[in-house]
């Protein structure tokens, strides 16, 4: 990862940690970043950090013990906030960091009823993407309460669910985003993205 030009923060899963201690022996969350220091992931390969990152269960075999990073962190802004502001990695002071998160795609979902006395078997189907959801709402809510007006989270809710192997609907994906409404992010970018906002990053 030393080869790229920009820093990044990749969120992966690894399934076993292989520590000699069979106490500490675990699964984990695992965030591979290229800045500079003792647990920096620069000499990894970037097509091994992308196969980590993008092994989905059910979808993609495990690559090197690694599972898709969405097991975690689906919506990775509050740990690229957190990689920002780490005083030994990003070193950025939190009223200097303006945020902006680029969905893929918000899949239109929900549970009906009131009072639910369901089992495993009822909520095996729906309960993997009910926590990654959730998963992806409080990341977004932790960044706007950190960053307030810095921060903006473009996520378009999709006419129809699609799902993450659906190869038949590229084309109606791709028109889908063409339909988005980006007036509010592009006023946002212009505002604290152009040079003369960075330039003011203090006065905003």
């Amino acid at each position: 990862m030393k080869q790229l030009k920009k820093r990044v923060l990749v969120p992966t899963f690894d399934l076993d940690n292989e520590s000699p201690d069979p106490r500490k022996r675990m699964w984990k969350p695992k965030f591979f970043h290229n800045y500079p220091g003792p647990d920096s992931d620069g000499a990894e390969l970037v097509v091994d950090v992308a196969l980590r990152t993008s092994a989905a269960p059910t979808y993609f075999p495990t690559y090197q013990g690694y599972i898709d990073g969405a097991v975690v962190a689906n919506n990775p802004a509050m740990a690229a906030l957190a990689q920002a502001l780490d005083a030994g990695t990003g070193k950025q002071a939190l009223q200097e960091v303006r945020l902006f998160s680029l969905s893929t795609g918000v899949n239109p979902a929900y549970v009906a009823g009131k009072e639910l006395d369901w089992g495993y078997a009822q909520w095996a189907k729906p309960l993997i993407a009910l926590m990654v959801d959730g998963m992806m709402g409080v990341a977004d809510y932790q960044c706007a309460r950190l960053l307030q007006h810095r921060y903006f989270r473009l996520a378009p809710i999709l006419p129809e669910r699609i799902g993450l192997d659906d190869v038949d609907k590229i084309a109606d994906l791709v028109k889908y985003a063409q339909d988005v409404d980006i007036q509010g992010a592009v006023a946002w970018l212009t505002r604290y993205f152009s040079p003369a906002s960075i330039d003011n990053s203090t006065r905003l």
